[in-house]
């Protein structure tokens, strides 16, 4: 099933060359010795140097240590021994990973200025397989937000249009990805912090099974809908991405397109209200292209789906107060950061609204078993909305809109609730060319499934 990746960038040229290339396809001409890791660690460096002072996605960037770690690597292929399953690819990572020897910020001017002793595991297995760390990518003040306005470094923009937000918590990844200066880039998913900016920018966000990928070395927000996830422009990466992730050896795809198509499909009923009208449109025209080859669809119902943005809140605030202490204490914490820190506090105090929510997940836990033992894969919008303006843009109301940027993640939160593996991946391009997602969502373990619909081909 053919689905749009790419659409006009508004910070230069178009890219060329090493720069449009998969990470797969990288990573095996680099292993084949037909490219040197140096060259595509140069070409990444220059995109950047192009494209991001307008977007500003990257906070910090190390070109001499990128190079020097291409260096080591084109001196092993020549040897002849393995060069990895991501070789030479270069990746970017969100400010909330640790890296070894750089201060992971996360976004806040309430980090203690210490240097990260050792990698987090997702990034010590991302070097393991030969991928190049270029730097780090900006974010949402400590991952909570869906704008990536409220970093400490500054907004970071949308490649697609640079007066609209790219979404966030995991913003910087997306539009890092989206604008041609990495093939793979890290995010996180508390909420929806990868699949909404992935929508938003045109790219693919993949939220694994919880559990898949560790969070060791990861600045947590809500330690159980936590999730370390991948920004790519397509899902053969993303698939590539998380057997390195996940621990697991890479491997040919298991599901042939027979497989594929025998996928029984469900679209989530209660998620299609309160949606603007070509992000339903989009869907509609996505869904009906699937049953066109052949793909079985039928309406499902998560009753309790509208109530998962509330209950989110909640819970994923109380949550806070026991893992974002230190940073909220240091007395550098921004607006948005104490605003839920305070809901925290009161739901403390209120134990009938915080048992209320944790009913509204059981229960949502309970409902999305159910929906998937009638089907293998649920179907929504990503976000009700195309990208929002950013605040201070020209016509930036619609931000103040109920469907605008609070809200763009009231359908994303309902996988973190339930448990489940979900991706965003792009469905269409709008009326006034920005992108719209589509997301699918299935049960623990999942994740191939999920990442093999979108391949289908007439």
């Amino acid at each position: 099933m053919s689905s749009p990746t790419s659409y006009a960038v508004t910070t230069g040229a178009p890219t060329t060359g090493l720069t449009d290339l998969p990470a797969r396809e990288i990573a095996a001409l680099v292993r084949l010795g037909r490219v040197s890791a140096r060259e595509v660690v140069a070409a990444h460096l220059a995109r950047i140097a192009e494209v991001d002072p307008r977007l500003h996605a990257v906070v910090h960037l190390e070109p001499h240590r990128a190079l020097a770690q291409a260096i080591r690597l084109d001196a092993r292929v020549r040897r002849g021994l393995p060069g990895g399953a991501l070789a030479g690819v270069p990746v970017l990572v969100k400010d909330n990973i640790d890296v070894a020897g750089q201060t992971t910020r996360a976004g806040s001017e309430g980090h203690d200025g210490g240097l990260a002793r050792l990698d987090a595991p997702v990034v010590s297995r991302l070097r393991a397989a030969g991928a190049i760390v270029l730097g780090r990518t900006n974010m949402d003040e400590l991952a909570m937000g869906a704008s990536t306005q409220t970093s400490a470094h500054g907004p970071t923009r949308n490649p697609v249009d640079a007066r609209r937000s790219p979404g966030g918590s995991s913003g910087g990844s997306a539009a890092a990805v989206a604008a041609g200066m990495v093939p793979l880039a890290l995010g996180t998913d508390t909420g929806g912090s990868v699949r909404e900016p992935a929508s938003q920018c045109g790219v693919v966000g993949l939220a694994p099974s919880p559990g898949l990928t560790p969070m060791t070395g990861v600045v947590p927000f809500a330690p159980d809908l936590d999730r370390v996830g991948t920004l790519t422009r397509d899902t053969g990466d993303a698939a590539l991405a998380l057997a390195v992730l996940s621990g697991r050896e890479p491997a040919p795809h298991r599901l042939d397109a027979g497989g594929v198509r025998r996928l029984r499909v469900g679209v989530v009923t209660e998620l299609l209200d309160r949606n603007q009208p070509e992000v339903r449109a989009a869907l509609e025209d996505w869904v009906a292209r699937l049953q066109g080859l052949g793909v079985a669809v039928t309406p499902v119902s998560v009753p309790d789906a509208p109530a998962a943005l509330e209950c989110y809140t909640h819970l994923s605030s109380v949550a806070a107060l026991g893992s974002l202490a230190p940073w909220v204490r240091s007395g550098r914490a921004g607006e948005e950061v104490l605003r839920r820190w305070e809901l925290g506090r009161q739901l403390l105090a209120e134990q009938t609204r915080l048992d209320a929510a944790r009913e509204v997940r059981w229960r949502l836990r309970r409902q999305a078993a159910q929906a998937l033992r009638q089907v293998d894969v649920l179907v929504s919008p990503t976000m009700p909305t195309v990208a929002p303006l950013l605040a201070g843009e020209e016509s930036a109301r619609e931000l103040a809109d109920p469907m605008g940027a609070p809200y763009t993640d009231c359908w994303t939160v309902v996988a973190n609730l339930a448990g489940l593996a979900a991706v965003s991946v792009p469905a269409a391009v709008g009326e006034a060319g920005l992108p719209v997602g589509v997301m699918l969502m299935g049960a623990p373990g999942s994740d191939e499934q999920l990442l093999a619909l979108p391949r289908l081909r007439p």
